[in-house]
């Protein structure tokens, strides 16, 4: 005899198969999607803890005379990414702001004991935060220590 043809289980098998195949490429899709957009949030939040940093750079140990967790150098309170660009005359597309307008900008000096500081040499950690929050609010934050020795 001769076949023409596919049977029923042949086709249902051939379905379930390219049901799978395109399950696990659209799930691709969609991770890879989450991360571009992950990255893209990052890569805002180094452009705004850069503006930060133009604009409130860490002083030379010889310039803070008072202790440094009260100094107001070492010590900015969040501040809106898109009012620091405005006050280093940096102009930004209505897009751009659109796009910086969740995110802000502070540094504060971790508490410490009079034992610690001497124990560690006179270091203080500095802790420099830039902060967003999502469309769904779910506020996100990347945060750099750095070591600061007062003289």
């Amino acid at each position: 005899m001769n076949r023409r043809g596919f049977t029923l289980i042949e086709v249902i098998i051939a379905t379930v198969i390219l049901a799978f195949g395109l399950t696990a490429i659209l799930g691709s899709f969609n991770q890879c999607q989450r991360a571009m957009s992950g990255s893209k949030r990052f890569e805002t939040a180094q452009y705004v803890l850069g503006l930060g940093e133009m604009l409130h750079p860490m002083p030379e140990p010889d310039q803070v005379t008072d202790d440094p967790q009260d100094n107001e150098r070492l010590n900015i309170p969040a501040e809106s990414a898109t009012s620091i660009a405005d006050d280093l005359g940096i102009e930004l597309s209505s897009q751009r702001k659109e796009e910086l307008s969740d995110y802000t900008f502070e540094r504060s000096v971790d508490k410490i004991e009079e034992e610690d500081l001497s124990r560690n040499g006179g270091i203080y950690t500095v802790r420099t935060t830039v902060r967003w929050e999502l469309r769904e609010r779910n506020p996100r934050e990347e945060t750099v220590i750095t070591f600061w020795r007062k003289k």
